[in-house]
């Protein structure tokens, strides 16, 4: 547990970011940038009230356009607040992959958790779910038909495949069965807040340890191998297909 503790405070950071730099280093147009504030307006609406509450008129009043500039670009709230919530997913993605890459342990799935973890509360969508606005989270499952989650699940089945192949994860557990108690653990994350009150929380980085030691212990050989390289490129490889549009 001290070794994981010590590496969580290393990760608890991440890399020092970059401000980002527009595709191909060309300024984007109008309607790029009037896209973007829409979804800057959607998510701070979003992360202050949630999902159900949040309306159209709300995001148009506080992007101080009208409502019909809105439909220029998403044909429905849900289209809109998909976008949003998939436009934080990707950010946060990103900043997760940095932080693997700069880690010598990256490519394991218990680093590649602790990680993800602590990503997460700098990005306000991904910060309010955690922190138990679940109805963001479950409003964004509904705005998807469920082939789309089946694909997810294929995805995640075929990463954890070939972290097996690579000795990365233990080869004599069925990927089905983990794919599903994973997914189970993640949803149990984001609802056990409204469940047993804000308050009864834990502490993030506490949190992250103890599930990094959790994901080592129960689906990580000993001895692992000597080099994670393999790993990240998995993840990378993983991640790259979950932001492909559905």
């Amino acid at each position: 547990m001290a070794a994981i503790q010590d590496r969580i405070r290393l990760a608890r950071s991440g890399p020092a970011r970059t401000g980002a730099t527009p595709a191909g280093g060309s300024a984007p147009d109008e309607r790029s940038l009037r896209q973007e504030r829409l979804l800057d307006a959607a998510a701070r609406l979003l992360a202050r009230w949630g999902y159900r509450k949040t309306t159209i008129d709300d995001v148009a009043r506080e992007a101080g356009v009208g409502k019909g500039t809105i439909y220029l670009h998403w044909k429905d709230k849900n289209d809109l607040f998909r976008a949003a919530i998939r436009r934080e997913q990707r950010r946060c993605s990103a900043d997760i992959q940095q932080r693997i890459a700069a880690d010598p342990e990256g490519g394991l799935l218990h680093r590649v958790a602790t990680h993800g973890m602590l990503a997460a509360p700098a990005y306000p969508l991904l910060a309010a779910i955690i922190g138990g606005k679940s109805d963001i989270f479950n409003g964004f499952i509904e705005a998807y038909n469920p082939g789309f989650y089946y694909q997810l699940a294929g995805e995640a089945d075929a990463y954890l495949v070939h972290m097996q192949q690579a000795g990365l994860v233990r080869a004599d557990l069925p990927v089905a069965s983990i794919t599903y108690l994973l997914t189970a653990l993640k949803i149990g994350l984001i609802n056990a807040p409204e469940l047993i009150g804000p308050d009864k929380v834990p502490p993030m980085e506490e949190l992250t340890e103890v599930l990094s030691d959790l994901l080592r212990r129960w689906l990580e050989p000993d001895p692992l191998p000597s080099s994670s390289e393999a790993g990240k490129h998995l993840y990378a490889a993983y991640l790259e297909k979950l932001q492909q549009p559905e």
